[in-house]
């Protein structure tokens, strides 16, 4: 009786969180990225190019990923690929790894098949839930939200501060609720900040197809989407587990 009390006293402290006004802009972006159909994702596919700078901005690599987002089974994959080798029949990645509630492993060509490391297994877990695929939730299952007025670097608008299963993401959004960048704190990365731009609606969700990131202020890396696919049906073999 004493622990339904205690608990009854602190709901109402645990829901002030989320103040209603972050409540309410949180709704707004989701309808600015496609409202029912972004809600309504339970798979996702992605492939990406990706280019990596120096710290003096001097073009250092590129490479490919495909990404693989399973909400309804909380499990993420992420397969890195050399952009030649996709001219190949059957490429094959340069490494892999995959998150799941059950088991998280990586791959590569050096190292063969062992667990995946605690930090970048939570790095991987956070693509459910931040990005902008982690707006899919709106409201729902927020730990803390609030809403100011500032800035990432330089570009000014709204900025939406949530926390979601241990994550915390600092969205940057116009007065219509549109994505226009966020900013991280990636465990053993430092501060990360992202830009979105070049939207594009594909099945009812709006999407980004470019992104530029930022890292402790120097830019790190930008992105842009090959391939998507809304709501694809996975098999276990799109999830497999190397043999070694």
């Amino acid at each position: 009786m004493r622990r339904t009390l205690a608990a009854a006293l602190l709901l109402p402290v645990a829901l002030a969180q989320v103040s209603p006004e972050a409540a309410q802009w949180l709704e707004r972006a989701r309808n600015a990225l496609g409202g029912a159909a972004l809600a309504n994702l339970r798979t996702y596919r992605e492939v990406t190019l990706h280019t990596y700078y120096t710290p003096d901005g001097r073009e250092e690599s590129r490479i490919v990923t495909l990404l693989l987002v399973d909400f309804a089974n909380a499990r993420v994959r992420l397969e890195i690929y050399d952009p030649e080798s996709l001219n190949q029949p059957r490429p094959i990645p340069l490494a892999l790894q995959q998150y799941s509630p059950k088991e998280s492993f990586f791959w590569s060509r050096e190292t063969s098949l062992r667990p995946l490391p605690p930090r970048e297994r939570e790095i991987l877990r956070s693509s459910l839930f931040t990005g902008w695929l982690g707006l899919k939730y709106g409201r729902e299952g927020r730990e803390r939200a609030r809403l100011a007025e500032g800035a990432l670097r330089e570009r000014r608008g709204r900025l939406l501060t949530v926390r979601t299963q241990g994550w915390e993401s600092t969205y940057l959004l116009t007065p219509e609720g549109l994505l226009l960048g966020e900013r991280l704190q990636i465990p053993g990365v430092g501060e990360s900040i992202t830009f979105f731009s070049d939207y594009q609606t594909v099945q009812g969700v709006r999407l980004p197809q470019r992104w530029e990131n930022y890292v402790d202020g120097v830019l790190a890396a930008r992105g842009e989407v090959r391939e998507v696919e809304i709501n694809p049906i996975f098999s276990e073999a799109d999830f497999f587990k190397p043999a070694q």
